[in-house]
């Protein structure tokens, strides 16, 4: 059986966009043993190397760190607080949620969101964030600023015996696991590609992490790890991605392009393993994928999602069985990503 004590490490950490501390602690904490070096962008984005000696191709696996969630930006003077949403968050899925507040100092409060406006009128500004206080001097001497974040209050958990998973930030949290456990489980393995998993910090509110730690590192091909809300239960609507039919090869999103011959390399490599995935579109919106493959003279790359429900609200859920076969195709795809097989992907005459 595998082991998901780290993604519940991972989804259980304080993360939202620009406060990624303590996803970066566990995953440096989990990777320092394994990876022949770790530095970080800027921005704080975390560069783990591995087979740094390897004459083949550079290639980076990113996923980010980031989550959905809130900056603090009133404290008013009955000690109710307004916040600053961080990422796509529906105020319908927002309103009557328990949150985690966390101060500069690293303390963390209760808080809870309510509204007194009918739940199809709302907007972010109708939300009221109540930590208990009743006044701001109250909530000041709590420790609580303007600026200081919250996010989802959920802990990871098992749905009973289903093979599901549920957690506040398995977007993008998984990804974040696949990345470090393709890491662990290739650590020993005869690899030709020079491998590095790239946690991005603040994809959720602009896909930052994306643009400045690949330009920093400038592989020769990247896939990107995400997750996106299910069209259709049924498998017989004829859609794609499917909730538990494997992961979704990205053809195309709002801001990219999968690279052509490395989607079909990617699905030949499925099929050669028999793993189920499918392929995808993304029209409403994008990954990392987009600022990655613009950097320099332009990057093979390709996005590879999890079909998720309740994305962005304190409930997303994800199958166990697509995520071991993600990440079994992540396997597979980097064995055989060699100098050959790269040159084949930029062969344009």
């Amino acid at each position: 059986m595998t082991d998901f004590s780290l993604l519940a490490r991972l989804n259980n950490a304080h993360g939202p966009s620009g406060r990624e501390s303590e996803v970066r602690k566990v995953l440096c904490d989990v990777l320092a043993p394994i990876a022949d070096e770790i530095t970080f962008d800027g921005l704080g984005s975390v560069i783990a190397r591995l087979n740094r000696h390897a004459t083949g191709p550079k290639v980076a696996v990113v996923a980010h760190m980031d989550e959905v969630g809130f900056l603090i930006r009133e404290i008013r003077s009955d000690g109710l607080l307004k916040v600053f949403k961080l990422g796509g968050i529906d105020p319908m899925v927002a309103v009557n949620s328990e949150v985690e507040v966390k101060t500069r100092s690293g303390k963390k409060y209760t808080g809870l969101i309510w509204s007194n406006k009918p739940i199809p009128e709302l907007t972010m500004d109708d939300l009221w964030l109540d930590v208990g206080a009743d006044t701001r001097e109250d909530v000041l001497a709590m420790g609580i600023e303007i600026g200081d974040s919250a996010v989802f209050a959920t802990r990871h958990f098992a749905l009973n015996d289903s093979g599901n998973l549920v957690a506040k930030a398995i977007d993008d949290r998984i990804g974040c696991w696949l990345g470090a456990e393709l890491m662990r489980t290739l650590a020993h393995s005869s690899l030709q590609c020079d491998l590095h998993f790239v946690a991005t910090v603040q994809e959720e509110v602009g896909t930052k992490g994306g643009k400045t730690a690949i330009e920093q590192l400038k592989p020769d091909v990247v896939i990107v790890l995400d997750v996106a809300t299910a069209k259709h239960a049924d498998a017989q609507s004829g859609t794609q991605r499917v909730y538990g039919n494997g992961p979704c090869l990205v053809v195309a999103d709002k801001i990219a392009l999968g690279h052509y011959p490395l989607l079909n390399f990617v699905s030949d490599v499925a099929k050669e393993q028999g793993i189920q995935v499918q392929r995808d579109f993304l029209a409403g919106g994008g990954t990392d994928n987009g600022p990655a493959t613009m950097v320099g003279h332009g990057i093979a790359g390709l996005a590879i999602i999890l079909p998720v429900r309740n994305c962005h609200s304190a409930y997303t859920q994800v199958s166990q069985n697509d995520v071991l076969n993600c990440l079994a195709l992540l396997q597979q795809t980097i064995t055989q990503l060699d100098e050959t097989q790269t040159a084949r992907l930029y062969s344009y005459y």
